[in-house]
């Protein structure tokens, strides 16, 4: 915890495999990772590439320096930096392979600038499972496929610049409107939240279970909109929503044309 905020966690096993899997991560391979974390999965990565060939980035100075101290316990001769994984970390590219263990909203073209023609990218996204991309011949764009759904903690270097939490738009007022909305399926459908994310790239969608089982939809832009969607009987939603003063975004710089959206067949370019 850093502030009362979650800073770091552990992924399961079959999660932490899965992303592993989606690397296609070979002997000899030069990596990048973003966000050490507890160092283990960096211990992963070089005990496939062997030893010397591993990067891991972290932006928590005292995790650095705890995984710093893991790694070297175990041998595992993984160079630890301390930084903003958004950013990469240039000195060591082009790699084979970059993987990010925290979630982004857009790819940052950094990691497709310093990774090699042909070389993939692993990195979950939107906080509902995680894409794999294959940097393109001409290096100049990125494209691929979602290969599994599980929720993962944001960047904590992007997200509190560019958007507000649900509490700083909702606050205390109350909604502006509220209606009956036919609901064709469950709402924590993790196949339906992840239709729900590609079509509105620029919502955050998450749900809530209430101790009688009952399942919220929480929706809002980052800005100054939000929505909430509440079972009211079969097949049917009261969805509340409301709106306060949107506040500026930072534009993203993750990619020449200064933004990328991801889709179903995920694609980052110049």
């Amino acid at each position: 915890m850093t502030g009362g905020v979650p800073s770091s966690s552990l992924s399961c096993p079959a999660i932490i495999a899965d992303m592993l899997d989606s690397l296609i991560l070979e002997p000899g391979h030069r990596v990048l990772e973003l966000g050490a974390g507890q160092g283990l999965n960096a211990a992963l990565l070089a005990w496939r590439t062997g030893p010397g060939l591993v990067t891991t980035v972290e932006v928590d100075p005292v995790l650095a320096a705890a995984a710093q101290d893991r790694l070297e316990a175990l041998g595992t001769e993984v160079a630890v930096r301390t930084g903003d994984g958004e950013l990469g970390w240039p000195d060591g590219a082009p790699y084979d392979r970059v993987v990010s263990t925290y979630a982004v909203e857009s790819v940052p073209w950094a990691w497709i600038e310093q990774t090699r023609p042909g070389g993939r990218i692993v990195t979950p996204w939107g906080r509902l499972g995680h894409v794999a991309l294959t940097v393109a011949d001409d290096g100049r764009s990125a494209s691929g496929w979602m290969q599994g759904l599980a929720a993962f903690m944001p960047s904590r270097t992007t997200t509190a610049d560019a958007r507000r939490s649900w509490r700083q738009i909702r606050g205390e007022r109350p909604a502006d409107n509220q209606r009956a909305l036919a609901l064709p399926g469950r709402l924590d459908d993790g196949n339906a939240l992840f239709v729900l994310r590609v079509c509105l790239p620029d919502v955050e969608v998450f749900t809530r279970t209430g101790d009688d089982r009952t399942v919220t939809g929480f929706l809002h832009d980052g800005r100054s909109s939000w929505a909430t969607l509440t079972p009211a009987g079969e097949g049917v939603a009261l969805a509340r929503q409301g709106a306060r003063a949107a506040w500026p975004t930072k534009r993203s710089t993750s990619s020449p044309t200064g933004r990328s959206r991801a889709r179903h067949r995920c694609t980052t370019s110049a």
